[in-house]
């Protein structure tokens, strides 16, 4: 029940903030270019391969996005999935030209595109926690994909 709640009361935080708020882009990335500025990322279980059997989808937008990789795209749709518990999930980016990148990994947020536009480089994301906690010891954390990185 905790879970749901959690859930619940992450997303409708998250559309408030991402209603209300403009996010700051980073810095611009270096070397292979990026995308500066993001949005909330929205999480929830589904069945999967971690603990418990279930795994973490989470979801999230990117844009103001510039990389001689991706030339002409400009915007992202990031999806991704990594196991209760931890351990080596999969990714899907779907660009603004329409083409889509699959990408495996996401430890330290780092994913490796394997098929699609930028094969064979990675991508970082940057996302920023941000957790309270209430007087019954309720935790309540929100998720804010920032920008993100291409490495080679």
């Amino acid at each position: 029940m905790s879970v749901q709640r959690f859930t619940l009361a992450g997303a409708l935080c998250g559309m408030a903030a991402s209603m209300a708020l403009a996010l700051p882009g980073s810095a611009e990335p270096p070397g292979d270019g990026g995308c500066y500025q993001g949005s909330q990322v929205s999480s929830w279980l589904v069945p999967g391969t971690g603990s418990a059997g279930q795994n973490v989808h989470s979801e999230g937008n990117l844009w103001i996005c510039d990389s001689p990789l991706l030339p002409g795209i400009d915007a992202v749709q990031v999806s991704y999935e990594i196991p209760w518990g931890g351990g080596p999930g999969s990714a899907r980016f779907a660009w603004s030209d329409g083409s889509v990148s699959t990408a495996t990994g996401g430890g330290g947020n780092l994913w490796g595109i394997t098929d699609g536009p930028a094969s064979g480089h990675s991508i970082q994301l940057n996302i920023l926690e941000n957790s309270t906690t209430d007087a019954q010891g309720n935790t309540d954390s929100t998720y804010l994909l920032l920008s993100a990185i291409f490495m080679p």
